[in-house]
């Protein structure tokens, strides 16, 4: 009985996951599968699915952020930051196998990507108590997710080809930067408006990028990667200024990885095109 209540007691103070927890993030991650198999197998693509598969992301992740004990959410725009990178990550994932895989192979695709869904919202769960010895895994976690999210988006983008216009191509770079920095720059624990203005500053330096990535005789991989590096560089540094972390040598690190990427991708083209 002592077990017990230690465990209970455990539980509500965040130290444990709760089965009601794990048990919302499995029933969450296979409704989106569903909703991710219904988008890819019903022809013509259907918008409205995808629209719907955003929503259930939304509220589906709202739910699980709203069950931590430690959390403090009372109004309904208390989650707001925790819900970009599930949604964002949802419709990337969805519009990118919707350009790359056809007939059966939409099944496996669609119901395996259960996996990585829950990961995300459980890692979003996670990162709601600072304190907690998960929360590091957790960073990690999203962290990594972030990137690959801006890589499926940016490669999407570059992927419609001549679909897309510069104007355009540069909003929705920018825009897909702004929503996804919101997830790293969170970190810092700043209030929603000011971690709002530094990812509408990496968006705008980010449709800049996107400008001028037009004039470069870059494939559409080629050019999805060089964003991702350049996304990489602005919300690194930014996220190190904001921690008070930024120091000559971080800022070096960043740069130097950033430009070798850069160097990969033209000695790529150069020698592969």
């Amino acid at each position: 009985m002592n077990t017990v209540t230690r465990t209970e007691e455990r539980v509500e103070r965040g130290q444990e996951p709760s089965v009601g927890e794990l048990g919302r993030v499995f029933l969450f991650a296979i409704a989106c599968s569903l909703g991710l198999l219904a988008y890819l197998l019903v022809e013509p693509t259907q918008m409205w699915l995808l629209v719907l598969l955003a929503v259930l992301a939304a509220l589906g992740t709202d739910g699980i952020i709203r069950s931590h004990p430690r959390g403090q959410f009372r109004r309904p725009d208390d989650t707001a930051l925790y819900l970009f990178l599930p949604v964002l990550f949802t419709i990337a994932v969805a519009v990118f196998l919707e350009m790359t895989v056809s007939g059966y192979w939409a099944i496996p695709a669609g119901l395996g990507m259960a996996v990585p869904i829950g990961l995300v919202a459980h890692a979003e769960y996670h990162s709601v108590d600072r304190d907690r010895p998960e929360y590091a895994t957790a960073r990690l976690l999203l962290n990594m997710a972030t990137y690959l999210t801006a890589f499926l988006f940016f490669a999407t983008i570059y992927g419609r080809g001549p679909e897309l216009g510069l104007p355009a191509r540069a909003v929705l770079v920018g825009v897909a930067s702004l929503l996804l920095a919101v997830d790293v720059l969170r970190e810092e624990a700043m209030d929603a408006p000011r971690t709002l203005i530094y990812a509408l500053a990496v968006g705008a330096l980010l449709g800049q990028v996107a400008w001028a990535v037009h004039f470069l005789p870059l494939e559409a991989m080629a050019a999805a990667v060089l964003h991702l590096l350049a996304f990489y560089l602005v919300v690194g540094i930014m996220h190190h200024y904001l921690g008070e972390r930024l120091t000559l040598r971080t800022a070096s690190e960043f740069w130097g990885i950033a430009s070798l990427g850069m160097a990969l991708v033209v000695v790529a083209h150069r020698f592969l095109a």
